[in-house]
């Protein structure tokens, strides 16, 4: 094939493809994670549904199994190469059974494309929060599923908030415990209007 390289087909070759990897690059930095990933997620619902024939991407679920949706070896090389050529990225041939529905493949290359940049919070939890907003995107509107997550989530803010005010009562039992005679005094005095 003219013009392919090394990792044929799954990496920027240069010229038309290459700019445009690199645009999508450039849009993606700097979105709330969640907000690069429904970009990402349209991308590939698009190739997906351009390798299978389909008109547009109602067809493609994005939690619905590669599978499922009618991949074999050959339409599977076919998307990772397309996908390869519009993020710059070299993927591997068993990119649909690694990631095995849209939804985690668009995780995966919006990993690939920004890495730690592209306003990838800098603490771990934040990082992890912004998948958790990605995946939810995925859950149906008006199901089981829905409510359960709603729940879960509830419970784990609540547990979030009581593990924090359990926190700022051990700062005041430790400052208590560290004041001198002094310090105690002046804090009754200054609860009390004493001078």
């Amino acid at each position: 094939m003219a013009g392919a390289g090394p990792g044929m087909g799954s990496g920027a070759v240069g010229g038309p493809a290459a700019a445009a990897a690199e645009a999508l690059r450039q849009r993606l930095t700097g979105l709330p994670g969640a907000e690069a990933g429904e970009i990402l997620l349209d991308l590939v619902r698009t190739h997906v549904a351009a390798v299978l024939g389909h008109e547009g991407t109602a067809d493609v679920a994005a939690g619905r199994a590669f599978k499922e949706l009618g991949f074999d070896s050959l339409t599977a090389v076919e998307l990772r190469n397309r996908l390869g050529a519009a993020t710059g990225l070299r993927l591997p041939a068993s990119l649909v059974f690694d990631y095995p529905t849209p939804s985690a493949l668009a995780e995966h290359l919006r990993t690939g494309i920004l890495g730690e940049q592209g306003g990838a919070p800098a603490l771990p939890a934040l990082a992890e929060i912004d998948r958790l907003e990605f995946i939810l995107t995925s859950v149906a509107g008006d199901s089981a599923e829905r409510a359960n997550v709603t729940a879960r989530l509830e419970k784990l803010l609540l547990k979030w908030n009581e593990i924090e005010s359990a926190a700022a009562g051990d700062d005041d039992s430790d400052d208590l415990e560290s004041a001198s005679a002094d310090d105690i005094f002046d804090i009754i005095n200054n609860e009390f209007g004493r001078s």
